[in-house]
């Protein structure tokens, strides 16, 4: 028994092709869609169907998509976008640093008043730790160079 070929994909209209290569979102599109064809019993299952092949019909009619949503930018636009991101970028970065040294000065200030505050003198300097016997590792064998471990093929069996 041969079986009957079962169809891939539902019948869209053109309507309905045009409305999907006009709509930017599938949210735009399932509203829009309701308000053109207020009497189609298609459910939101069929109607995300069509809206997931979308690209298959912009790839049919590539006059249909607007130059501005296919994406290609003048090389003009993306050089001054690029160098407005890198202004701000280099504004953030200025303002970082400037945080960063008012957190330090901050924390010197507070370092200072808790000084004051615990009774200990302000000239105390923190004397590096001293150098114990039982931290220094002496070697007991040399370092030694390993050789290099030779690649061996994969071999994929059957």
């Amino acid at each position: 028994m041969q079986k009957t070929p079962v169809r891939k994909y539902q019948v869209v209209e053109e309507a309905e092709i045009d409305l999907v290569l006009q709509c930017r979102d599938s949210h735009e599109f399932y509203e829009r869609y309701h308000t053109v064809f207020p009497d189609t019993k298609k459910g939101l299952v069929s109607i995300s169907k069509i809206w997931k092949r979308r690209s298959e019909f912009a790839k049919k009619r590539p006059l249909s998509i607007p130059a501005a949503e296919s994406g290609t930018k003048s090389a003009y636009d993306l050089s001054s976008l690029i160098s407005e991101q890198t202004k701000i970028m280099g504004e953030i970065s200025a303002l970082t640093w400037e945080n960063l040294e008012v957190n330090r000065q901050i924390l010197a200030a507070l370092a200072k008043q808790n000084q004051i505050l615990t009774g200990h003198s302000e000239n105390i300097v923190r004397e590096p730790p001293k150098e114990s016997s039982h931290q220094t590792f002496a070697l007991l064998h040399p370092v030694q160079n390993t050789a290099p471990e030779m690649q061996t093929p994969i071999m994929v069996g059957s």
